[in-house]
């Protein structure tokens, strides 16, 4: 799930690894020039001076479960407040806000749909240019409606009363975000800059997105070293640095990292789905479904849901896998009837591998239009390649990769259309290339990575 976020969808993956990874073996592989020359490198270390398991929290609702009670009361004031008084827009916003900050906790759509919803509200209510313009941008953002986020800053910059130094931060970081997902890197680097909690984060995921993961590392244990941060932050960005060292395929230490989250702000859905997926890289599938069916039953989380269909495919249990699948395609469907473009990429990725390979690539192209970024990139490439337009899948990779962006799911996707192409010379170059950047990039586990940094 996408994460990331937090509660973004923001964590999301290419789970196209157990066919993209077959035909790399059976068309590349095979090449005269591939044979003798793909020996794999070993897993680079990850030396972090951080040490995760030292991590300290400071004050905030300490398990997720308090956070939880104390998110529900907030909600539960704000609705009783804008019942006395529907046609108030600062209470209107009051409940926005609330569901937004369940939303993070939980990654309910329907709290992100509805918070959607009476943000319009808000908007109509407040005389221009009042208004929680910053709040109207980001849930915009949240639902990938980039056009939406921008209008929202404007109103934001066209106040008579200049924002403090922290909405402006905050502007500048979602201007930042913008551009990223649109492919435009120097601009989205030039607006990354500064010494902003936000910033940072931000600057830290385009870093990623480039080749630069060491560096992007650096930014977030940085960010951890910040003193007094509520223990749900915590948690938080020590999945973005487990997020990191996945992306380099340091499984060891992708595993300290979820675990030292795990500890920080225990309960939280979203640290043990990746202490689950974090069992299946280590071999431990069966008690990697065990964790993720308990999830299942407690959150109905798709990504967790597909994890399972995924998992009990590769045990050779069919029909438990259909089942699941079953049910990660319908809870996808609902959740892209409320938000469609926040959910096009991950329903088109459950479609592609569940049989609809039309489908999904109506939806990974619609998703890449609107936000050609890595991510993006890579669904879509894969849906052109499944739907045998191998010419048109190296393109788009080709294309992503001028602008500047480079990850190793994407010299992956270079590698199997170049294959699908019969060009063994250049496959067997990709492949290498993505092998550099994480030597498990074409291991069959890799498959079982559900939940990394978008």
């Amino acid at each position: 799930m996408s994460a990331s976020a937090v509660a973004r969808k923001g964590v999301t993956r290419p789970a196209y690894w157990l066919v993209a990874g077959a035909l790399v073996v059976t068309a590349v592989i095979a090449g005269d020039y591939l044979l003798g020359q793909l020996d794999r490198p070993t897993a680079p270390a990850i030396h972090a001076p951080l040490d995760p398991d030292a991590l300290r929290a400071g004050l905030g609702p300490r398990t997720y479960a308090d956070a939880m009670v104390a998110v529900e009361r907030g909600l539960s004031n704000a609705r009783y407040r804008l019942q006395r008084d529907p046609q108030d827009w600062l209470y209107t916003e009051g409940v926005a806000r609330a569901l937004l900050a369940r939303y993070r906790l939980t990654a309910r759509a329907e709290d992100l749909a509805e918070s959607d919803r009476l943000l319009d509200r808000t908007m109509e209510l407040a005389p221009w240019p009042a208004g929680p313009a910053l709040l109207r941008a980001s849930v915009s953002l949240g639902k990938h409606d980039l056009a939406g986020a921008l209008n929202a800053l404007v109103r934001f910059e066209s106040t008579t009363v200049p924002g403090g130094a922290d909405e402006i931060a905050e502007a500048q970081s979602i201007r930042c975000e913008v551009a990223f997902e649109r492919g435009q890197l120097a601009q989205a680097r030039e607006l990354c800059s500064g010494d902003d909690f936000g910033l940072r984060m931000r600057r830290a995921n385009v870093l990623a997105k480039t080749g630069d993961t060491a560096q992007a590392a650096q930014i977030i244990e940085g960010l951890l070293r910040e003193p007094e941060l509520p223990p749900s932050t915590v948690a938080m960005l020590a999945l973005q640095r487990a997020s990191l060292a996945q992306a380099t395929g340091d499984w060891p230490g992708s595993g300290r990292w979820v675990r030292a989250a795990d500890r920080i702000f225990p309960g939280y859905w979203l640290s043990e789905a990746y202490v689950a997926q974090q069992y299946a890289l280590e071999g431990d599938r069966d008690e990697a479904r065990r964790r993720y069916a308990l999830l299942a039953a407690r959150t109905g989380d798709a990504d967790v849901l597909d994890a399972l269909a995924m998992l009990a495919d590769s045990a050779g249990h069919k029909d438990e896998a259909a089942d699941w699948a079953a049910r990660a395609g319908a809870a996808w469907q609902a959740r892209s009837a409320l938000l469609p473009r926040a959910y096009a990429s991950h329903q088109a990725e459950h479609l592609l591998l569940h049989g609809d390979p039309k489908a999904a690539l109506a939806l990974a192209e619609a998703d890449y239009r609107r936000r050609p970024f890595p991510s993006a990139i890579v669904h879509y490439a894969f849906a052109l390649w499944r739907n045998g337009d191998a010419a048109r899948s190296l393109e788009v990779v080709q294309a992503g990769e001028a602008q500047g962006f480079l990850t190793a799911d994407m010299k992956l996707a270079e590698a199997v259309a170049q294959g699908a192409l019969g060009n063994s010379p250049e496959a067997g170059q990709a492949l290498l290339a993505a092998r550099r950047l994480n030597p498990h990039v074409d291991d069959a586990a890799q498959a079982f990575v559900s939940f990394q940094q978008d």
